[in-house]
């Protein structure tokens, strides 16, 4: 997968730099966690440019579905995990509801899930999961 985005700040090694968003992204506003002006995609990645010029940042695409797959199972499995052991709780709580038991547990095992992702998220991401930046161009100053 290859994006091209623009740097917009540069501390020592490590550069802000700013991405379109892909058509592909529908209007899931995810990127942007909730807000509804996700038209731009902010990474920092480590490299050497100057603020204004333009980045090809790449990551392999067998390691973004990768990536999307476990983002998208692993609170799955969580929520599979709480709701089979709320199931399992009800009887042995009679004075609750045995589905409401199973769906709050299934809420809790999601939270877990998401937690686990959260605190293993910055160490998954360095390595294989790592943007690269594969080049670097200075604008053009004629284009204004």
């Amino acid at each position: 997968m290859i994006n091209k985005g623009i740097v917009t700040q540069v501390e020592g090694d490590l550069l802000t730099i700013v991405f379109e968003r892909h058509e592909a992204c529908g209007d899931c506003h995810a990127c942007m966690h909730g807000s509804t002006d996700c038209s731009k995609h902010t990474v920092k990645l480590r490299g050497k440019a100057e603020v204004g010029d333009e980045v090809v940042v790449e990551m392999d695409a067998s390691q973004v579905m990768t990536a999307s797959a476990a983002a998208y199972l692993v609170p799955f499995a969580g929520m599979i995990a709480g709701l089979a052991l709320g199931w399992q709780l009800g009887p042995v709580l009679p004075s609750l509801n045995r589905e409401l038991v199973a769906a709050f547990t299934a809420v809790l095992g999601t939270t877990a899930a998401y937690c686990v992702m959260r605190v293993l998220d910055p160490k998954l991401a360095k390595g294989r999961w790592e943007q690269r930046i594969v080049s670097v161009k200075k604008p053009d100053p004629e284009q204004k």
